[in-house]
C-alpha cells in the first residue's frame, strides 16, 4: 500500500500568467464561502517533467497544480492576505487525497491521463478560524469531485 504524502511541493504549485488567465477563462467553478475553486481538465502530456531528475519525487507524477489567492481588494493588509492563503494551502495540503485520487484514474476519451489545474479565492472580507476553514475547504473539494463523476 503507498504511504500518503501531506506535502505540497513546488510542483504542485500553478503559475505562469497565461495558464492563469486560461484557467479563470475556461474553467468550471464552485462556491464554498469563503472559499472559491475554478477548475479545468487537460490532458496530461508526457512529455512534462514533474520534478527534478534527481528528485525522489520524480516517479509520481504530478495530477493536480494549485494556486491560492487573496485579493487586495477583499483583504488589504499583506499580513491578513499571508494569513487567508496559509489557511487555504494547509486545509488543500490535509484534504488532497481523495480529489488526487479520483483524479489519477480518469483518462480522456483518447485513453490518455488527464490533470487539473485548480485555484482557490479567498472571499471574506476578513480571515477566519481554521476550523471553517478546513471545513469550508473539504466541503469545496467534495463539491468538484461530485461535478467530475
Amino acid at each position: 500500500m503507498e504511504k500518503l504524502s501531506f506535502s505540497f511541493p513546488k510542483e504542485e504549485k500553478l503559475c505562469g500568467e497565461i495558464r492563469v488567465a486560461e484557467l479563470f477563462k475556461q474553467g468550471s467553478a464552485q462556491i464554498a464561502y469563503p472559499l472559491r475553486a475554478c477548475w479545468r481538465l487537460l490532458p496530461a502530456p508526457e512529455f512534462e517533467a514533474t520534478s527534478a531528475p534527481d528528485s525522489q519525487a520524480a516517479s509520481s507524477p504530478v495530477f493536480i497544480k494549485v494556486l491560492m489567492s487573496a485579493p487586495k481588494k477583499r483583504l488589504h493588509r499583506a499580513n491578513k492576505r499571508n494569513r487567508a492563503k496559509r489557511l487555504m494551502r494547509e486545509a488543500y495540503r490535509l484534504q488532497k487525497h481523495a480529489l488526487w485520487q479520483q483524479i489519477s484514474t480518469m483518462k480522456s476519451e483518447d485513453g490518455a491521463p488527464l490533470r487539473m489545474e485548480l485555484a482557490f479565492v479567498w472571499l471574506a472580507e476578513e480571515t477566519l478560524p481554521y476550523a471553517k476553514v478546513y471545513e469550508r475547504m473539504g466541503r469545496l473539494l467534495e463539491k468538484i469531485q461530485a461535478s467530475l463523476s
